[in-house]
């Protein structure tokens, strides 16, 4: 079983068409994307338009939300003054420019999705996918935190498996446990951004997750491979695009930057 999980398009079509051509030619059984299709580039309906074709489960981001409410939101609090009045900019844009039809799309996606794989002699293995983290929908598991902070996450999501975007920074953390005398591995996975990363390397990121269901999923470490990919697409129509309809050209700068 290979699934590929993608998160966190910022409505950076020409990143998105990149990753789903690498994707299609990997055989995989299914794409996953965890939020954030929307805001800070020009193709948010293209965006979209996009994932409700492939029926791609998808949860609802904190962008996604925002702009599905229709209001200002600032889901983070803003170093310097500047940044606050791009953010509006970039929201009132995005507000003016999204169709009725995909508005209320976005409204309708689930906080929280959850995939269940049934395993001989044990409970069902459970993947939980969420934009931000157990805590909330603007919440951030940073990929520097101490290894029980990660451990907590699992807990409180009861989980074997949890899925987050919104830190646009990709990492896996794996945590064993001791379960009836057994090894467990549970695991916490971010695959970073498509449209906007933030990890220094500006290429689009997604990764692919091969699950060997013959094996036990819990107890044997070598059963589940996780490998990211980073993918470069048209960088500079995606900054011209900011910068010719008017957008703030920080938001250009991110790209550029990573």
């Amino acid at each position: 079983m290979r699934i590929a999980i993608i998160s966190d398009i910022h409505a950076n079509l020409p990143a998105l068409e990149e990753v789903l051509k690498g994707i299609d030619s990997q055989n995989v059984n299914a794409i996953y994307c965890l939020g954030d299709l929307v805001n800070q580039n020009v193709w948010n309906n293209e965006v979209i338009d996009i994932i409700r074709k492939r029926k791609a489960p998808t949860v609802r981001g904190n962008h996604d939300e925002g702009i599905a409410s229709g209001k200002h939101f600032f889901p983070f609090s803003y170093t310097f003054p500047e940044a606050k009045e791009w953010g509006i900019q970039a929201i009132n844009y995005t507000l003016q420019h999204i169709t009725p039809e995909n508005k209320n799309f976005l409204s309708s996606l689930p906080l929280k999705l959850y995939i269940s794989i049934r395993q001989k002699n044990e409970a069902p293995y459970i993947i939980s996918l969420m934009h931000g983290s157990p805590l909330g929908i603007n919440d951030r598991i940073f990929r520097f935190l101490p290894q029980n902070f990660y451990a907590s996450m699992i807990d409180k999501a009861n989980t074997n498996m949890l899925l987050t975007g919104n830190t646009h920074a990709p990492h896996h953390k794996i945590i064993t446990k001791e379960d009836n005398g057994k090894t467990s591995y549970y695991h916490l996975i971010n695959p970073g951004s498509v449209g906007k990363p933030k990890d220094g390397d500006w290429r689009a990121s997604y990764i692919i997750i091969t699950l060997d269901i013959t094996q036990s999923l819990r107890t044997n470490k070598d059963a589940i491979q996780v490998d990211f990919y980073r993918i470069k697409y048209d960088l500079g129509k995606a900054v011209k695009a900011i910068k010719n309809n008017g957008l703030p050209v920080y938001y250009g700068g991110c790209l550029i930057t990573g």
